[in-house]
C-alpha cells in the first residue's frame, strides 16, 4: 500500500462584483507542502461561466488559466496564489481558505475534486451550483410563479439606512405600513463568512431603520437544508438567527413566495 501524503487544496473563485459576496468556483490548485508537486485544474463549463458573469467571465478565465499554470512551480501557499491573481487581474478572483487533504494518489484526488467542483452540471442542478446567483434565480422564479415578483422591489439600496457611501443592496423586499420585509440570497458553500458579513450589515441597517421608526424583517435564503449541520457554516447560520434574521432553505422558496402572496394580495 502506498504511503499517505499530505496536500493542500485551494479553490479559485471568480468574483465579478466584490461587494456582493457573490462568487463562482472556477478552478483549484493542489500543492504538497515541502515538495515539488503542484497541479491546477479549471472548469470547462463555459455556459455556466457565461451565465454567472456575462460581461467578462469567460475572457478573464481564459487568461487566468495560463497565468496560474505558468506560475505553478512558485505557488507554495494561498498567499503565493493570491499574489499571482492580484498582480494580473486585481480583484476579479479570490482564493478559498486552504483545505487539508490526505491521499495516496494526487492525480486520483484531483479527478474527484474536478468532478465535484468544476464539472458541467445538468440544467436542473445549475441554479443550485451557482452560489448566490443561483439562489437569486430560484427566488425570482418562485416569486414569479406566485405572481408577486412585480409587487416586489429588487436590488434595494441600503444607503438610506446605512449612509450614502454604502453600495450594499438587498435582493428583494416590500414595504407594508411601517415595516420593510427583505429577502436576501446567501451562499454558504465553503465558509460562514457571507453569514458573518450579512449579520454585521443587518445591525447597521436595523439602526438606520429604527431612526426612521421602520420595522425591519430580513430573511436569508441559503443553499441547502443539509448545510446547516456542517461546521463552521452552522455557526454562521446561528449568528444570523441570533441577530433576528430568519433563515430558510432555497428549496422552501415556493412556501416563502406563497407567504408573500398571502400578505400582499390579502
Amino acid at each position: 500500500m502506498a504511503d499517505k501524503r499530505q496536500f493542500e487544496v485551494m479553490f479559485l473563485r471568480l468574483v465579478p462584483h466584490t461587494l456582493r459576496d457573490d462568487f463562482m468556483t472556477v478552478g483549484l490548485v493542489m500543492v504538497e507542502p515541502g515538495k515539488e508537486f503542484a497541479e491546477a485544474r479549471f472548469t470547462r463549463d463555459w455556459k455556466r461561466v457565461g451565465c454567472f458573469a456575462p460581461e467578462s467571465g469567460m475572457e478573464i478565465l481564459e487568461l487566468a488559466e495560463p497565468a496560474v499554470q505558468e506560475a505553478l512551480v512558485g505557488i507554495k501557499s494561498r498567499g503565493d496564489l493570491l499574489r499571482v491573481l492580484e498582480n494580473r487581474f486585481g480583484t476579479a478572483f479570490d482564493v478559498s481558505p486552504v483545505k487539508g487533504l490526505v491521499a495516496e494518489d494526487p492525480a486520483v484526488e484531483m479527478g474527484i475534486l474536478e468532478r465535484d467542483y468544476l464539472a458541467a452540471t445538468r440544467p436542473q442542478e445549475r441554479s443550485r451550483g451557482l452560489g448566490r446567483a443561483g439562489i437569486v434565480h430560484r427566488m425570482k422564479e418562485a416569486f414569479a410563479e406566485k405572481s408577486v415578483l412585480g409587487l416586489l422591489q429588487q436590488d434595494l439600496e441600503m444607503k438610506e439606512f446605512t449612509g450614502e457611501s454604502d453600495p450594499f443592496q438587498i435582493d428583494f423586499g416590500f414595504r407594508l405600513g411601517r415595516s420593510l420585509k427583505m429577502f436576501h440570497a446567501l451562499a454558504l458553500n465553503l465558509s460562514r463568512e457571507p453569514a458573518v458579513t450579512l449579520a454585521y450589515r443587518y445591525m447597521q441597517i436595523q439602526n438606520g431603520l429604527k431612526k426612521q421608526n421602520v420595522e425591519g424583517l430580513l430573511m436569508a435564503i441559503i443553499n441547502e437544508q443539509t448545510i446547516r449541520t456542517k461546521d463552521p457554516v452552522a455557526s454562521g447560520v446561528a449568528m444570523l438567527e441570533t441577530r433576528g434574521i430568519e433563515v430558510r432553505d432555497v428549496s422552501e422558496m415556493g412556501a416563502v413566495a406563497e407567504e408573500v402572496r398571502a400578505v400582499l394580495r390579502a
